[in-house]
């Protein structure tokens, strides 16, 4: 997996000012190329009425854009990273997507939410749609304070199908940043019941065992591959409500971003570890890094090309 590639839609609202800063410093740390976007979204209330008039606004917009979108990045950071601004008219989601591979970006960086310069709120629902839609791995940030560093990396996972791929994934970006890893993987504490028989507890015990061996196994497997690349790795296994649980790893490890893998569930929609990424997104104090697993590695017999997640892999 090769970071060459950064995109970062920017709406000029202070999260999107955040991805921005987050944007630079991966740039920076895998010295890639950053492409910053902005999208001007047709003034639709006049559209009908003053087609004319429409059109001026527009223009006038994008001509905004193209002055301030430079002053989102240094003139230190602008001379010594290769630095790309794009301003686009359109519907927010399909620019977005048709920039990004265009540009072939490794990495989309977003802010999760905030109204932009001309007071629309499209930044996190644009977010929400992305993550479902593209095929590269997309750096959300939320609540973040601090700068984005590389020291350690904290990848959940729920070992389900696909999980490998994810953790492969975690494995790359610590081996190429220097960064550790911690595995962190949550159970379902024991459910409150007023009347249980011993039938009921003798299953949750069977279950309870079988997913403990499972988890072993899996950490015991992950813990291998890591030493096999000289890669230092700890396991967390946990109880509780997953999303909040993987949050208060990241606080208590200082964890600089939490990767998640992406997967389908069914033909459109996309599962992010069922239903843990969302909310992690919005409550975690450090960016989170979702990236698709479920994707072809390889071209199929008789194309010529299919987008995948791990591009250079």
């Amino acid at each position: 997996m090769q970071i060459k590639k950064v995109l970062v839609p920017a709406d000029f609202s202070p999260p999107s000012t955040l991805a921005v800063n987050q944007g630079v410093a991966l740039a920076r740390k895998f010295r890639a190329t950053l492409s910053l976007l902005h999208v001007v979204e047709s003034p639709s209330a006049l559209l009908y009425t003053f087609p004319g008039e429409a059109h001026k606004v527009e223009a006038q917009r994008k001509d905004q854009a193209e002055k301030m979108l430079p002053l989102l990045v240094s003139d230190e950071d602008q001379d010594d990273l290769d630095v790309k601004f794009i301003v686009r008219a359109g519907e927010v989601q399909d620019v977005i997507q048709a920039v990004a591979d265009e540009e072939q970006a490794d990495v989309v960086v977003m802010g999760t939410h905030g109204r932009g310069l001309f007071g629309r709120l499209f930044i996190g629902s644009a977010t929400q749609a992305l993550l479902r839609k593209l095929g590269v791995p997309v750096l959300t940030v939320c609540h973040v304070s601090r700068p984005l560093e590389f020291k350690r990396i904290l990848f959940g996972t729920d070992f389900g199908p696909d999980s490998d791929k994810g953790f492969q994934f975690a494995l790359d970006i610590a081996a190429q940043t220097g960064a550790s890893l911690t595995v962190a993987h949550t159970m379902d504490k024991r459910p409150a019941m007023t009347y249980e028989t011993p039938e009921v507890h003798e299953l949750f015990d069977e279950q309870r065992t079988e997913a403990l061996k499972e988890a072993h196994d899996k950490f015991a497997g992950f813990k291998a591959e890591a030493a096999r690349r000289e890669i230092s790795v700890e396991c967390i296994l946990a109880e509780g409500n997953p999303a909040d649980t993987l949050v208060r790893i990241a606080d208590e490890s200082e964890a600089d971003f939490i990767l998640l893998g992406l997967r389908k569930m069914g033909p459109m929609a996309r599962a992010l570890l069922g239903t843990v990424a969302e909310p992690v997104i919005r409550s975690a104090h450090v960016p989170v890094l979702s990236v698709p697993i479920d994707k072809k590695t390889a071209a199929e017999p008789g194309t010529k090309e299919v987008q995948h997640a791990f591009k250079n892999s």
